[in-house]
């Protein structure tokens, strides 16, 4: 058996599995390294690549083409819109190596409970978006955004807070 068939049964078993729990995934997605605690809808073209793990709570949304790397944890009944990245690792940028050559930096990302991250955003290494905070689409988060926070832009900064 080739291993594209034998990861393509893998995966296709590991999505049964997770559907009797309530998530769902849809084709085309690539995952690893995920737990999932309650309900979830992840649509097509996503990639979740934990590093060491990402852990999502219930009532989760992922829309499509998402890109997720890392040490992230998401709370419960957060939405994120389509084509949004997250990245907990990155290089560093010393003069004397190779950029190829720059060791990984980790940071772990959290999202708090009850977050709506709109489309095409970015959230980088190292970030905690709190409970209830929106993100509007396109922006590129680089600090933490407090509980209940609207941020938006490049860089992300807080226009005013939800009431």
């Amino acid at each position: 058996m080739s291993k594209g068939v034998k990861n393509y049964l893998i995966n296709y078993i590991k999505r049964v599995n997770l559907r009797r729990n309530g998530v769902l995934i849809h084709k085309n997605c690539t995952f690893s390294s995920v737990n999932f605690n309650g309900k979830a809808i992840v649509e097509p073209y996503c990639r979740l690549l934990g590093d060491p793990i990402i852990t999502i709570g219930d009532n989760f949304y992922m829309n499509a083409g998402c890109h997720f790397l890392g040490e992230i944890t998401i709370g419960n009944d957060v939405q994120i819109g389509p084509k949004t990245i997250i990245w907990a690792r990155d290089h560093g940028l010393k003069r004397d190596l190779l950029i190829r050559e720059q060791p990984h930096y980790k940071k772990p990302v959290f999202i708090g409970d009850d977050v709506w991250i709109g489309a095409n955003v970015t959230i980088l290494k190292g970030v905690t978006i709190g409970t209830g905070a929106v993100v509007g689409a396109g922006s590129i988060v680089v600090k933490d955004i407090p509980d209940y926070g609207i941020a938006v832009g490049n860089p992300a900064k807080v226009v005013k807070y939800r009431v």
